[in-house]
């Protein structure tokens, strides 16, 4: 399975965070060139109108002689959506995609649904920083292991959905989420060494968090 890193420009996320992806393809969204500038790593690809990359960082990113593929300003998707496509249409199942998450609520919203986009298209996604993962899941069972994370929350990603939970504080059974009750997942946390939640019906973002 094709795997790959895609660095956006959000909030900026740790050097030790980055590393556990080095082994991947990686490809940078347009202002996510900064932290491989800060960090002095490198990548495979830059992709975007490079409105946000700044003077500094674009050198940076000439002199690792790292390829740029450089879109109009003015256009239909954002750098990372932009990105995500680049992956999918190369054949890319499996993508971290780190610096989607910061200030821009906008852009945070935009990107958890292109989690839901990927899902569509048969592609292991999830966004991550040093607090948070987000994945999108639709019905089936996923399993857990403990890490720094330990709070888990579900977000009604439709209509309605309706879980099971094995191995967390709060368990439920067959529990409904929908407009009525829109938190009741939110701060769940894991008792054990390993979790489990079957979504039974309906779609959801399982967001893993720690404060």
């Amino acid at each position: 399975m094709k795997k790959a890193l895609l660095i956006s420009g959000g909030r900026q996320v740790s050097k030790e965070l980055i590393e556990k992806y080095l082994d991947r393809f990686i490809i940078v969204a347009d202002g996510g060139a900064r932290i491989l500038m800060k960090y002095d790593l490198g990548a495979n690809l830059l992709l975007g109108d490079l409105d946000s990359i700044g003077e500094e960082a674009l050198t940076y990113i000439r002199e690792q002689e790292i390829e740029v593929k450089k879109f109009p300003a003015k256009k239909d998707f954002t750098d990372t959506e932009l990105a995500l496509s680049y992956l999918v249409d190369e054949g890319y199942k499996d993508i971290i995609i780190l610096g989607a998450l910061g200030t821009r609520f906008d852009h945070e919203l935009a990107n958890l649904l292109n989690l839901k986009k990927l899902y569509k298209k048969n592609v292991k996604a999830k966004i991550e920083d040093d607090y948070n993962e987000v994945i999108y899941v639709e019905e089936g069972s996923y399993d857990f292991i403990k890490t720094n994370k330990k709070y888990f929350s579900l977000i009604n990603a439709g209509d309605r959905m309706n879980f099971t939970t094995k191995g967390l504080y709060y368990e439920v059974e067959n529990l409904e989420i929908n407009s009525e009750n829109p938190s009741r997942g939110v701060s769940n946390e894991m008792v054990g060494d390993s979790a489990t939640i079957k979504i039974n019906s309906g779609s959801a973002f399982i967001i893993k968090s720690r404060d």
